[in-house]
């Protein structure tokens, strides 16, 4: 009987308690037996310092704001399997752990966009080449079309069939010079039709007529 009033006078004082002026320890205790006023009180009296801790690290609101709704989330989840010796040292440590998983979930994130970003340009890069490709070769096709007949001949042998100049003279019963001669001017009529295209350096140097 005398525990049994111990008890309700246990339970009047409590619920008429001030919950600031109880210590972490009592606290704690309270939060184990599910006491909401309790968790609001823990809440009231650390999320301050957790949120500037979390903002130090994360330098974003949204980022810290929701880096201590997750552990008040999960203290109140866990509240009766929870080992708490200490509350204050184990809710920095709890930040702590959310932070170094934060960061590691943002870098991971931005590899990943990287990755992607990377694969996009190379695209997109590969893209433009093929265009500028193609158009090259279209004027090329086109400035040869405009050489003189047998100038485009002697470029045609040496550059489609990749002859010798003196397998060309020897097929155009020219003289190596005349040879030689023809090539110096379909060079030159190549640069004049196609001097607004950078690549034709690129594509004389891939396929020489000399």
């Amino acid at each position: 009987m005398l525990k049994s009033l111990t008890f309700v006078l246990l339970i009047a004082n409590l619920y008429f308690m001030e919950y600031a002026l109880l210590s972490d320890k009592l606290l704690t205790k309270l939060l184990y037996a599910g006491d909401a006023d309790a968790f609001k009180e823990i809440y009231n009296r650390y999320w301050k310092k957790l949120y500037h801790t979390a903002l130090a690290k994360t330098h974003t609101q949204q980022a810290a704001e929701e880096l201590v709704q997750n552990i008040f989330i999960t203290i109140w989840e866990r509240r009766s399997t929870a080992q708490i010796e200490h509350l204050e040292s184990y809710l920095i440590l709890a930040m702590k752990y959310k932070i170094i998983n934060y960061i590691q979930s943002v870098l991971a994130k931005d590899k990943h966009l990287k990755v992607i970003n990377d694969h996009v340009i190379k695209e997109e890069n590969d893209s433009e080449t093929q265009v500028l490709l193609h158009e090259l070769n279209l004027a090329i096709h086109s400035a040869i079309e405009k050489l003189p007949a047998k100038t485009k001949a002697i470029f045609k042998l040496s550059r489609e069939e990749n002859r010798t100049i003196k397998e060309i003279a020897q097929l155009m019963n020219l003289s190596e010079k005349a040879v030689e001669y023809h090539i110096t001017q379909s060079l030159k009529l190549m640069r004049l039709h196609l001097k607004d295209f950078i690549a034709l350096e690129i594509f004389l140097f891939l396929h020489p007529l000399l």
